[in-house]
């Protein structure tokens, strides 16, 4: 019992690890504010978003087996990628940890530089 009880505890060290250089890139030089664990409802189920920059309905989703190693959590993400922006207009990033780990920099400027074509005000009605 005590050994299943360390390996879980290691695993839960290892994702928080993880998740927090993860968000090393969300908060940092010149990034704007963002929130994490967003809850949105969309069609009378709530939805947990991984980080989000509310101001401009524009999460961002980080994927990788520490999140996404079912089918079932995959597909449940699938369904919600479907629902959002044709119910509430998100507008979803998705990043791999591989690409968050490896590629910090280039991953807050797409990040920015999407956030601030959303800012612009557009003349379709929307």
């Amino acid at each position: 019992m005590a050994l299943v009880e360390l390996v879980g505890l290691l695993a839960d060290a290892a994702r928080a690890n993880r998740r927090s250089g993860v968000l090393q890139v969300l908060r940092g030089p010149g990034m704007p504010p963002f929130t994490q664990q967003r809850a949105v409802a969309v069609g009378g189920r709530s939805h947990l978003l991984d980080a989000a920059y509310d101001d401009v309905l524009l999460p961002v989703e980080m994927d990788g087996a520490a999140w996404h190693g079912s089918r079932e959590q995959r597909e449940r993400d699938i369904r919600r990628d479907v629902a959002l922006p044709a119910t509430e207009g998100w507008q979803r990033l998705r990043s791999s940890y591989r690409r968050l780990s490896a590629e910090p920099e280039e991953c807050r400027r797409e990040n920015r530089s999407v956030h601030a074509a959303r800012r612009i005000p557009r003349d379709d009605g929307r």
